[in-house]
């Protein structure tokens, strides 16, 4: 997942073409700390003026979902608590406003102060999307969320 070339200088290119289906895309990061922290990754079809989220990867810090919060999204969408190496958190399905599907992970710090979001739409043919935002959070939990920003 972070194998070069990197996109957003985090992520593999190879693993978002992969994991989206779009061989055709633009990827756009942002900073967190004047630029020293990761942010978030948001990765779009390339198509003209019509573009569409392939896949999102942020990092929040305060969490904006607090424990109840977190607890009633879980549960709205059914989602399934994270294998225990990788919890607190959940993988779930949901619906977008554009009726497309998505398959998303949250895991957040103990403390509930730190959370890693990760957001594929279902496009790729022959992909398991909810596998796919798994892995993709198992790799990059240990870069983005349980490193201690300094």
């Amino acid at each position: 997942m972070t194998a070069a070339p990197q996109e957003c200088d985090l992520i593999s290119a190879n693993a978002i073409k992969i994991a989206t289906g779009l061989n055709d895309y633009m990827a756009y990061g942002t900073k967190m700390d004047m630029g020293r922290r990761f942010a978030s990754c948001s990765v779009s079809e390339e198509r003209g003026s019509d573009s569409s989220l392939g896949l999102m990867i942020e990092v929040f810090e305060p969490s904006p979902i607090d424990p109840e919060g977190l607890e009633n999204t879980k549960l709205s969408t059914r989602g399934s608590d994270l294998p225990g190496a990788l919890g607190p958190g959940f993988a779930a399905r949901r619906k977008n406003a554009k009726d497309k599907t998505i398959a998303f992970v949250y895991g957040w710090t103990p403390d509930y102060e730190r959370l890693l979001s990760i957001n594929i739409i279902e496009h790729a043919p022959g992909r398991d999307s909810l596998a796919d935002a798994t892995e993709f959070f198992r790799q990059l939990k240990p870069l983005l969320l349980d490193n201690k920003p300094k």
